[in-house]
């Protein structure tokens, strides 16, 4: 039975590809769907020939599909069977509310309303039931994964309460292994250390392990050493706890980071391939453009509003520190009151006295922050990356938080990992832990990720979620 499970223990990147390749393919059963239905109303029967005049919808609306949906493949989503509902649903509206601004725009009779209905409706209802089997398939105790987590310090109770809360369909930690003897008979939650290092190679051929979960974080003892050695040259895979954290929470455990993480990272981005690079930069110049042209159109309207609520100006500057600490000065829609910082300098929290009504629908809209696509044209930002901080706060986060000007070695970024999985930072742990999400950016940056980002921002801004 071990020797199955270790057969069918697919990786987390394998159940994503999995997963959207699923989507994919019902995605395009929807649309097939959709024109036979549309067929009932139209001028000529659903055939081959009907099918293929109409072939580019079997494109544009399953590739649509799958971008509103780009915010449910990330790990911590795929099998959260209540929030892959939430997410299908979510992108659902999302499709609703776009062909409802694209229907008003567009040239009249140019759109098929009732194919895109059709579509909406039979897209949502397949993704359903495809996101029920996949959690009923995956959670299984076939796909299961077992691990055997060796240390039982900080890292080891670290990885089983990150496993417990984000994966427990997909995870089963079934012991640990450590050789303190005061840590031996004891249990970590609900699991128990089942001994020293000589307990390695029994707890493998009787419990049925299918990975190893290394959290040491010292030099490892040569017998305990040796011994991974042996559970290695039986074809079982050892995972560092670091690497494991950072899959299947999103971030990177800043408690448990090497001193050359830094060194490492900065190395990282000098191998960052050119072409990704350019993409980024031409998604920033594009994404800037577009987003000026259509923020030219709200000004009048957002201008009077702020105007008629009070007394003070319609633009807020301030001053913030660019990649590699560069200064420069970002640009906002006053959201607060004239005097919000009358005291000094302090943090914005999530229900702020000092913002005024027509700011907190701006920042439910994060329409305040939308002037700084003029950041992104200059360069001084870029769509993604770490929200740019101010210098008298790095200063002193800096002395309180390890690692924290790491942020800084990439361009900061109107959005980014961290705001779409937290909001604002009110207290020095929050702002410890939103670098943890930030370092995970900056470690595994990609076009995929900017577009996961993106698209759950897009969610935001239409759902009115904005902090």
């Amino acid at each position: 039975m071990r020797s199955m499970r270790v057969y069918w223990s697919l990786s987390l990147p394998e159940r994503r590809r999995v997963l959207i390749a699923g989507d994919a393919v019902l995605a395009v059963c929807a649309a097939l769907l959709a024109l036979w239905l549309w067929a009932f109303t139209a001028p000529e029967p659903f055939s081959l020939a009907f099918v293929q005049a109409r072939a580019l919808w079997l494109i544009v609306l399953p590739a649509a599909w799958l971008l509103l949906n780009l915010g449910s493949y990330n790990y911590q989503r795929a099998l959260g069977l209540a929030e892959a509902f939430r997410e299908m649903l979510g992108a659902a509206s999302l499709a609703v509310l776009l062909y409802w601004a694209l229907f008003f725009v567009a040239p009249p009779n140019t759109l098929p309303r009732l194919v895109i209905l059709y579509f909406i409706l039979a897209a949502t209802g397949l993704g359903l039931m495809w996101r029920l089997l996949y959690n009923r398939v995956f959670s299984s105790a076939l796909f299961q994964r077992r691990l055997l987590v060796v240390g039982g310090g900080w890292a080891g109770r670290e990885i089983i309460r990150a496993l417990h809360e984000f994966q427990p369909e997909q995870y089963a930690v079934v012991g640990v292994i450590d050789d303190d003897p005061a840590k031996q008979r004891t249990h970590i939650g609900s699991t128990p250390v089942l001994g020293g290092h000589e307990r390695l190679r029994p707890a493998i051929e009787t419990l049925g392990i299918s990975e190893i979960v290394l959290a040491i974080h010292d030099e490892i003892g040569g017998a305990t050493f040796q011994a991974l050695l042996d559970c290695r040259a039986r074809g079982l895979p050892i995972v560092r706890m670091t690497s494991l954290y950072e899959q299947v929470t999103g971030r990177v455990p800043l408690d448990h980071l090497d001193p050359d993480w830094v060194i490492a990272a900065y190395m990282d981005q000098n191998r960052i391939r050119a072409l990704y690079h350019a993409f980024k930069r031409g998604l920033d110049l594009l994404g800037s453009i577009i987003g000026l042209c259509g923020l030219a159109v709200l000004f009048p309207f957002i201008a009077a509003a702020i105007r008629l609520e009070g007394r003070g100006p319609i633009f807020y500057r301030q001053m913030r520190l660019g990649q590699a600490g560069k200064p420069f000065t970002i640009y906002k829609f006053r959201s607060m009151m004239p005097d919000a910082e009358r005291e000094g300098a302090r943090w914005a929290t999530r229900d702020d006295a000092r913002v005024t009504r027509v700011g907190g629908l701006l920042r439910r809209m994060r329409l305040d922050e939308a002037p700084q696509l003029w950041n992104v044209l200059r360069g001084e930002m870029s769509l993604i990356g770490p929200r740019p901080e101010r210098p008298e706060f790095i200063e002193d986060l800096e002395r309180q938080i390890p690692f924290y000007r790491a942020r800084l070695i990439v361009n900061p970024g109107l959005t980014g990992w961290a705001q779409v999985n937290y909001g604002y930072a009110s207290t020095v742990a929050d702002a410890a832990l939103k670098l943890q999400w930030d370092l995970y950016y900056i470690k595994y940056r990609s076009v995929w990720l900017d577009l996961i980002i993106l698209a759950r921002t897009l969610g935001v801004v239409l759902r009115l979620q904005g902090t």
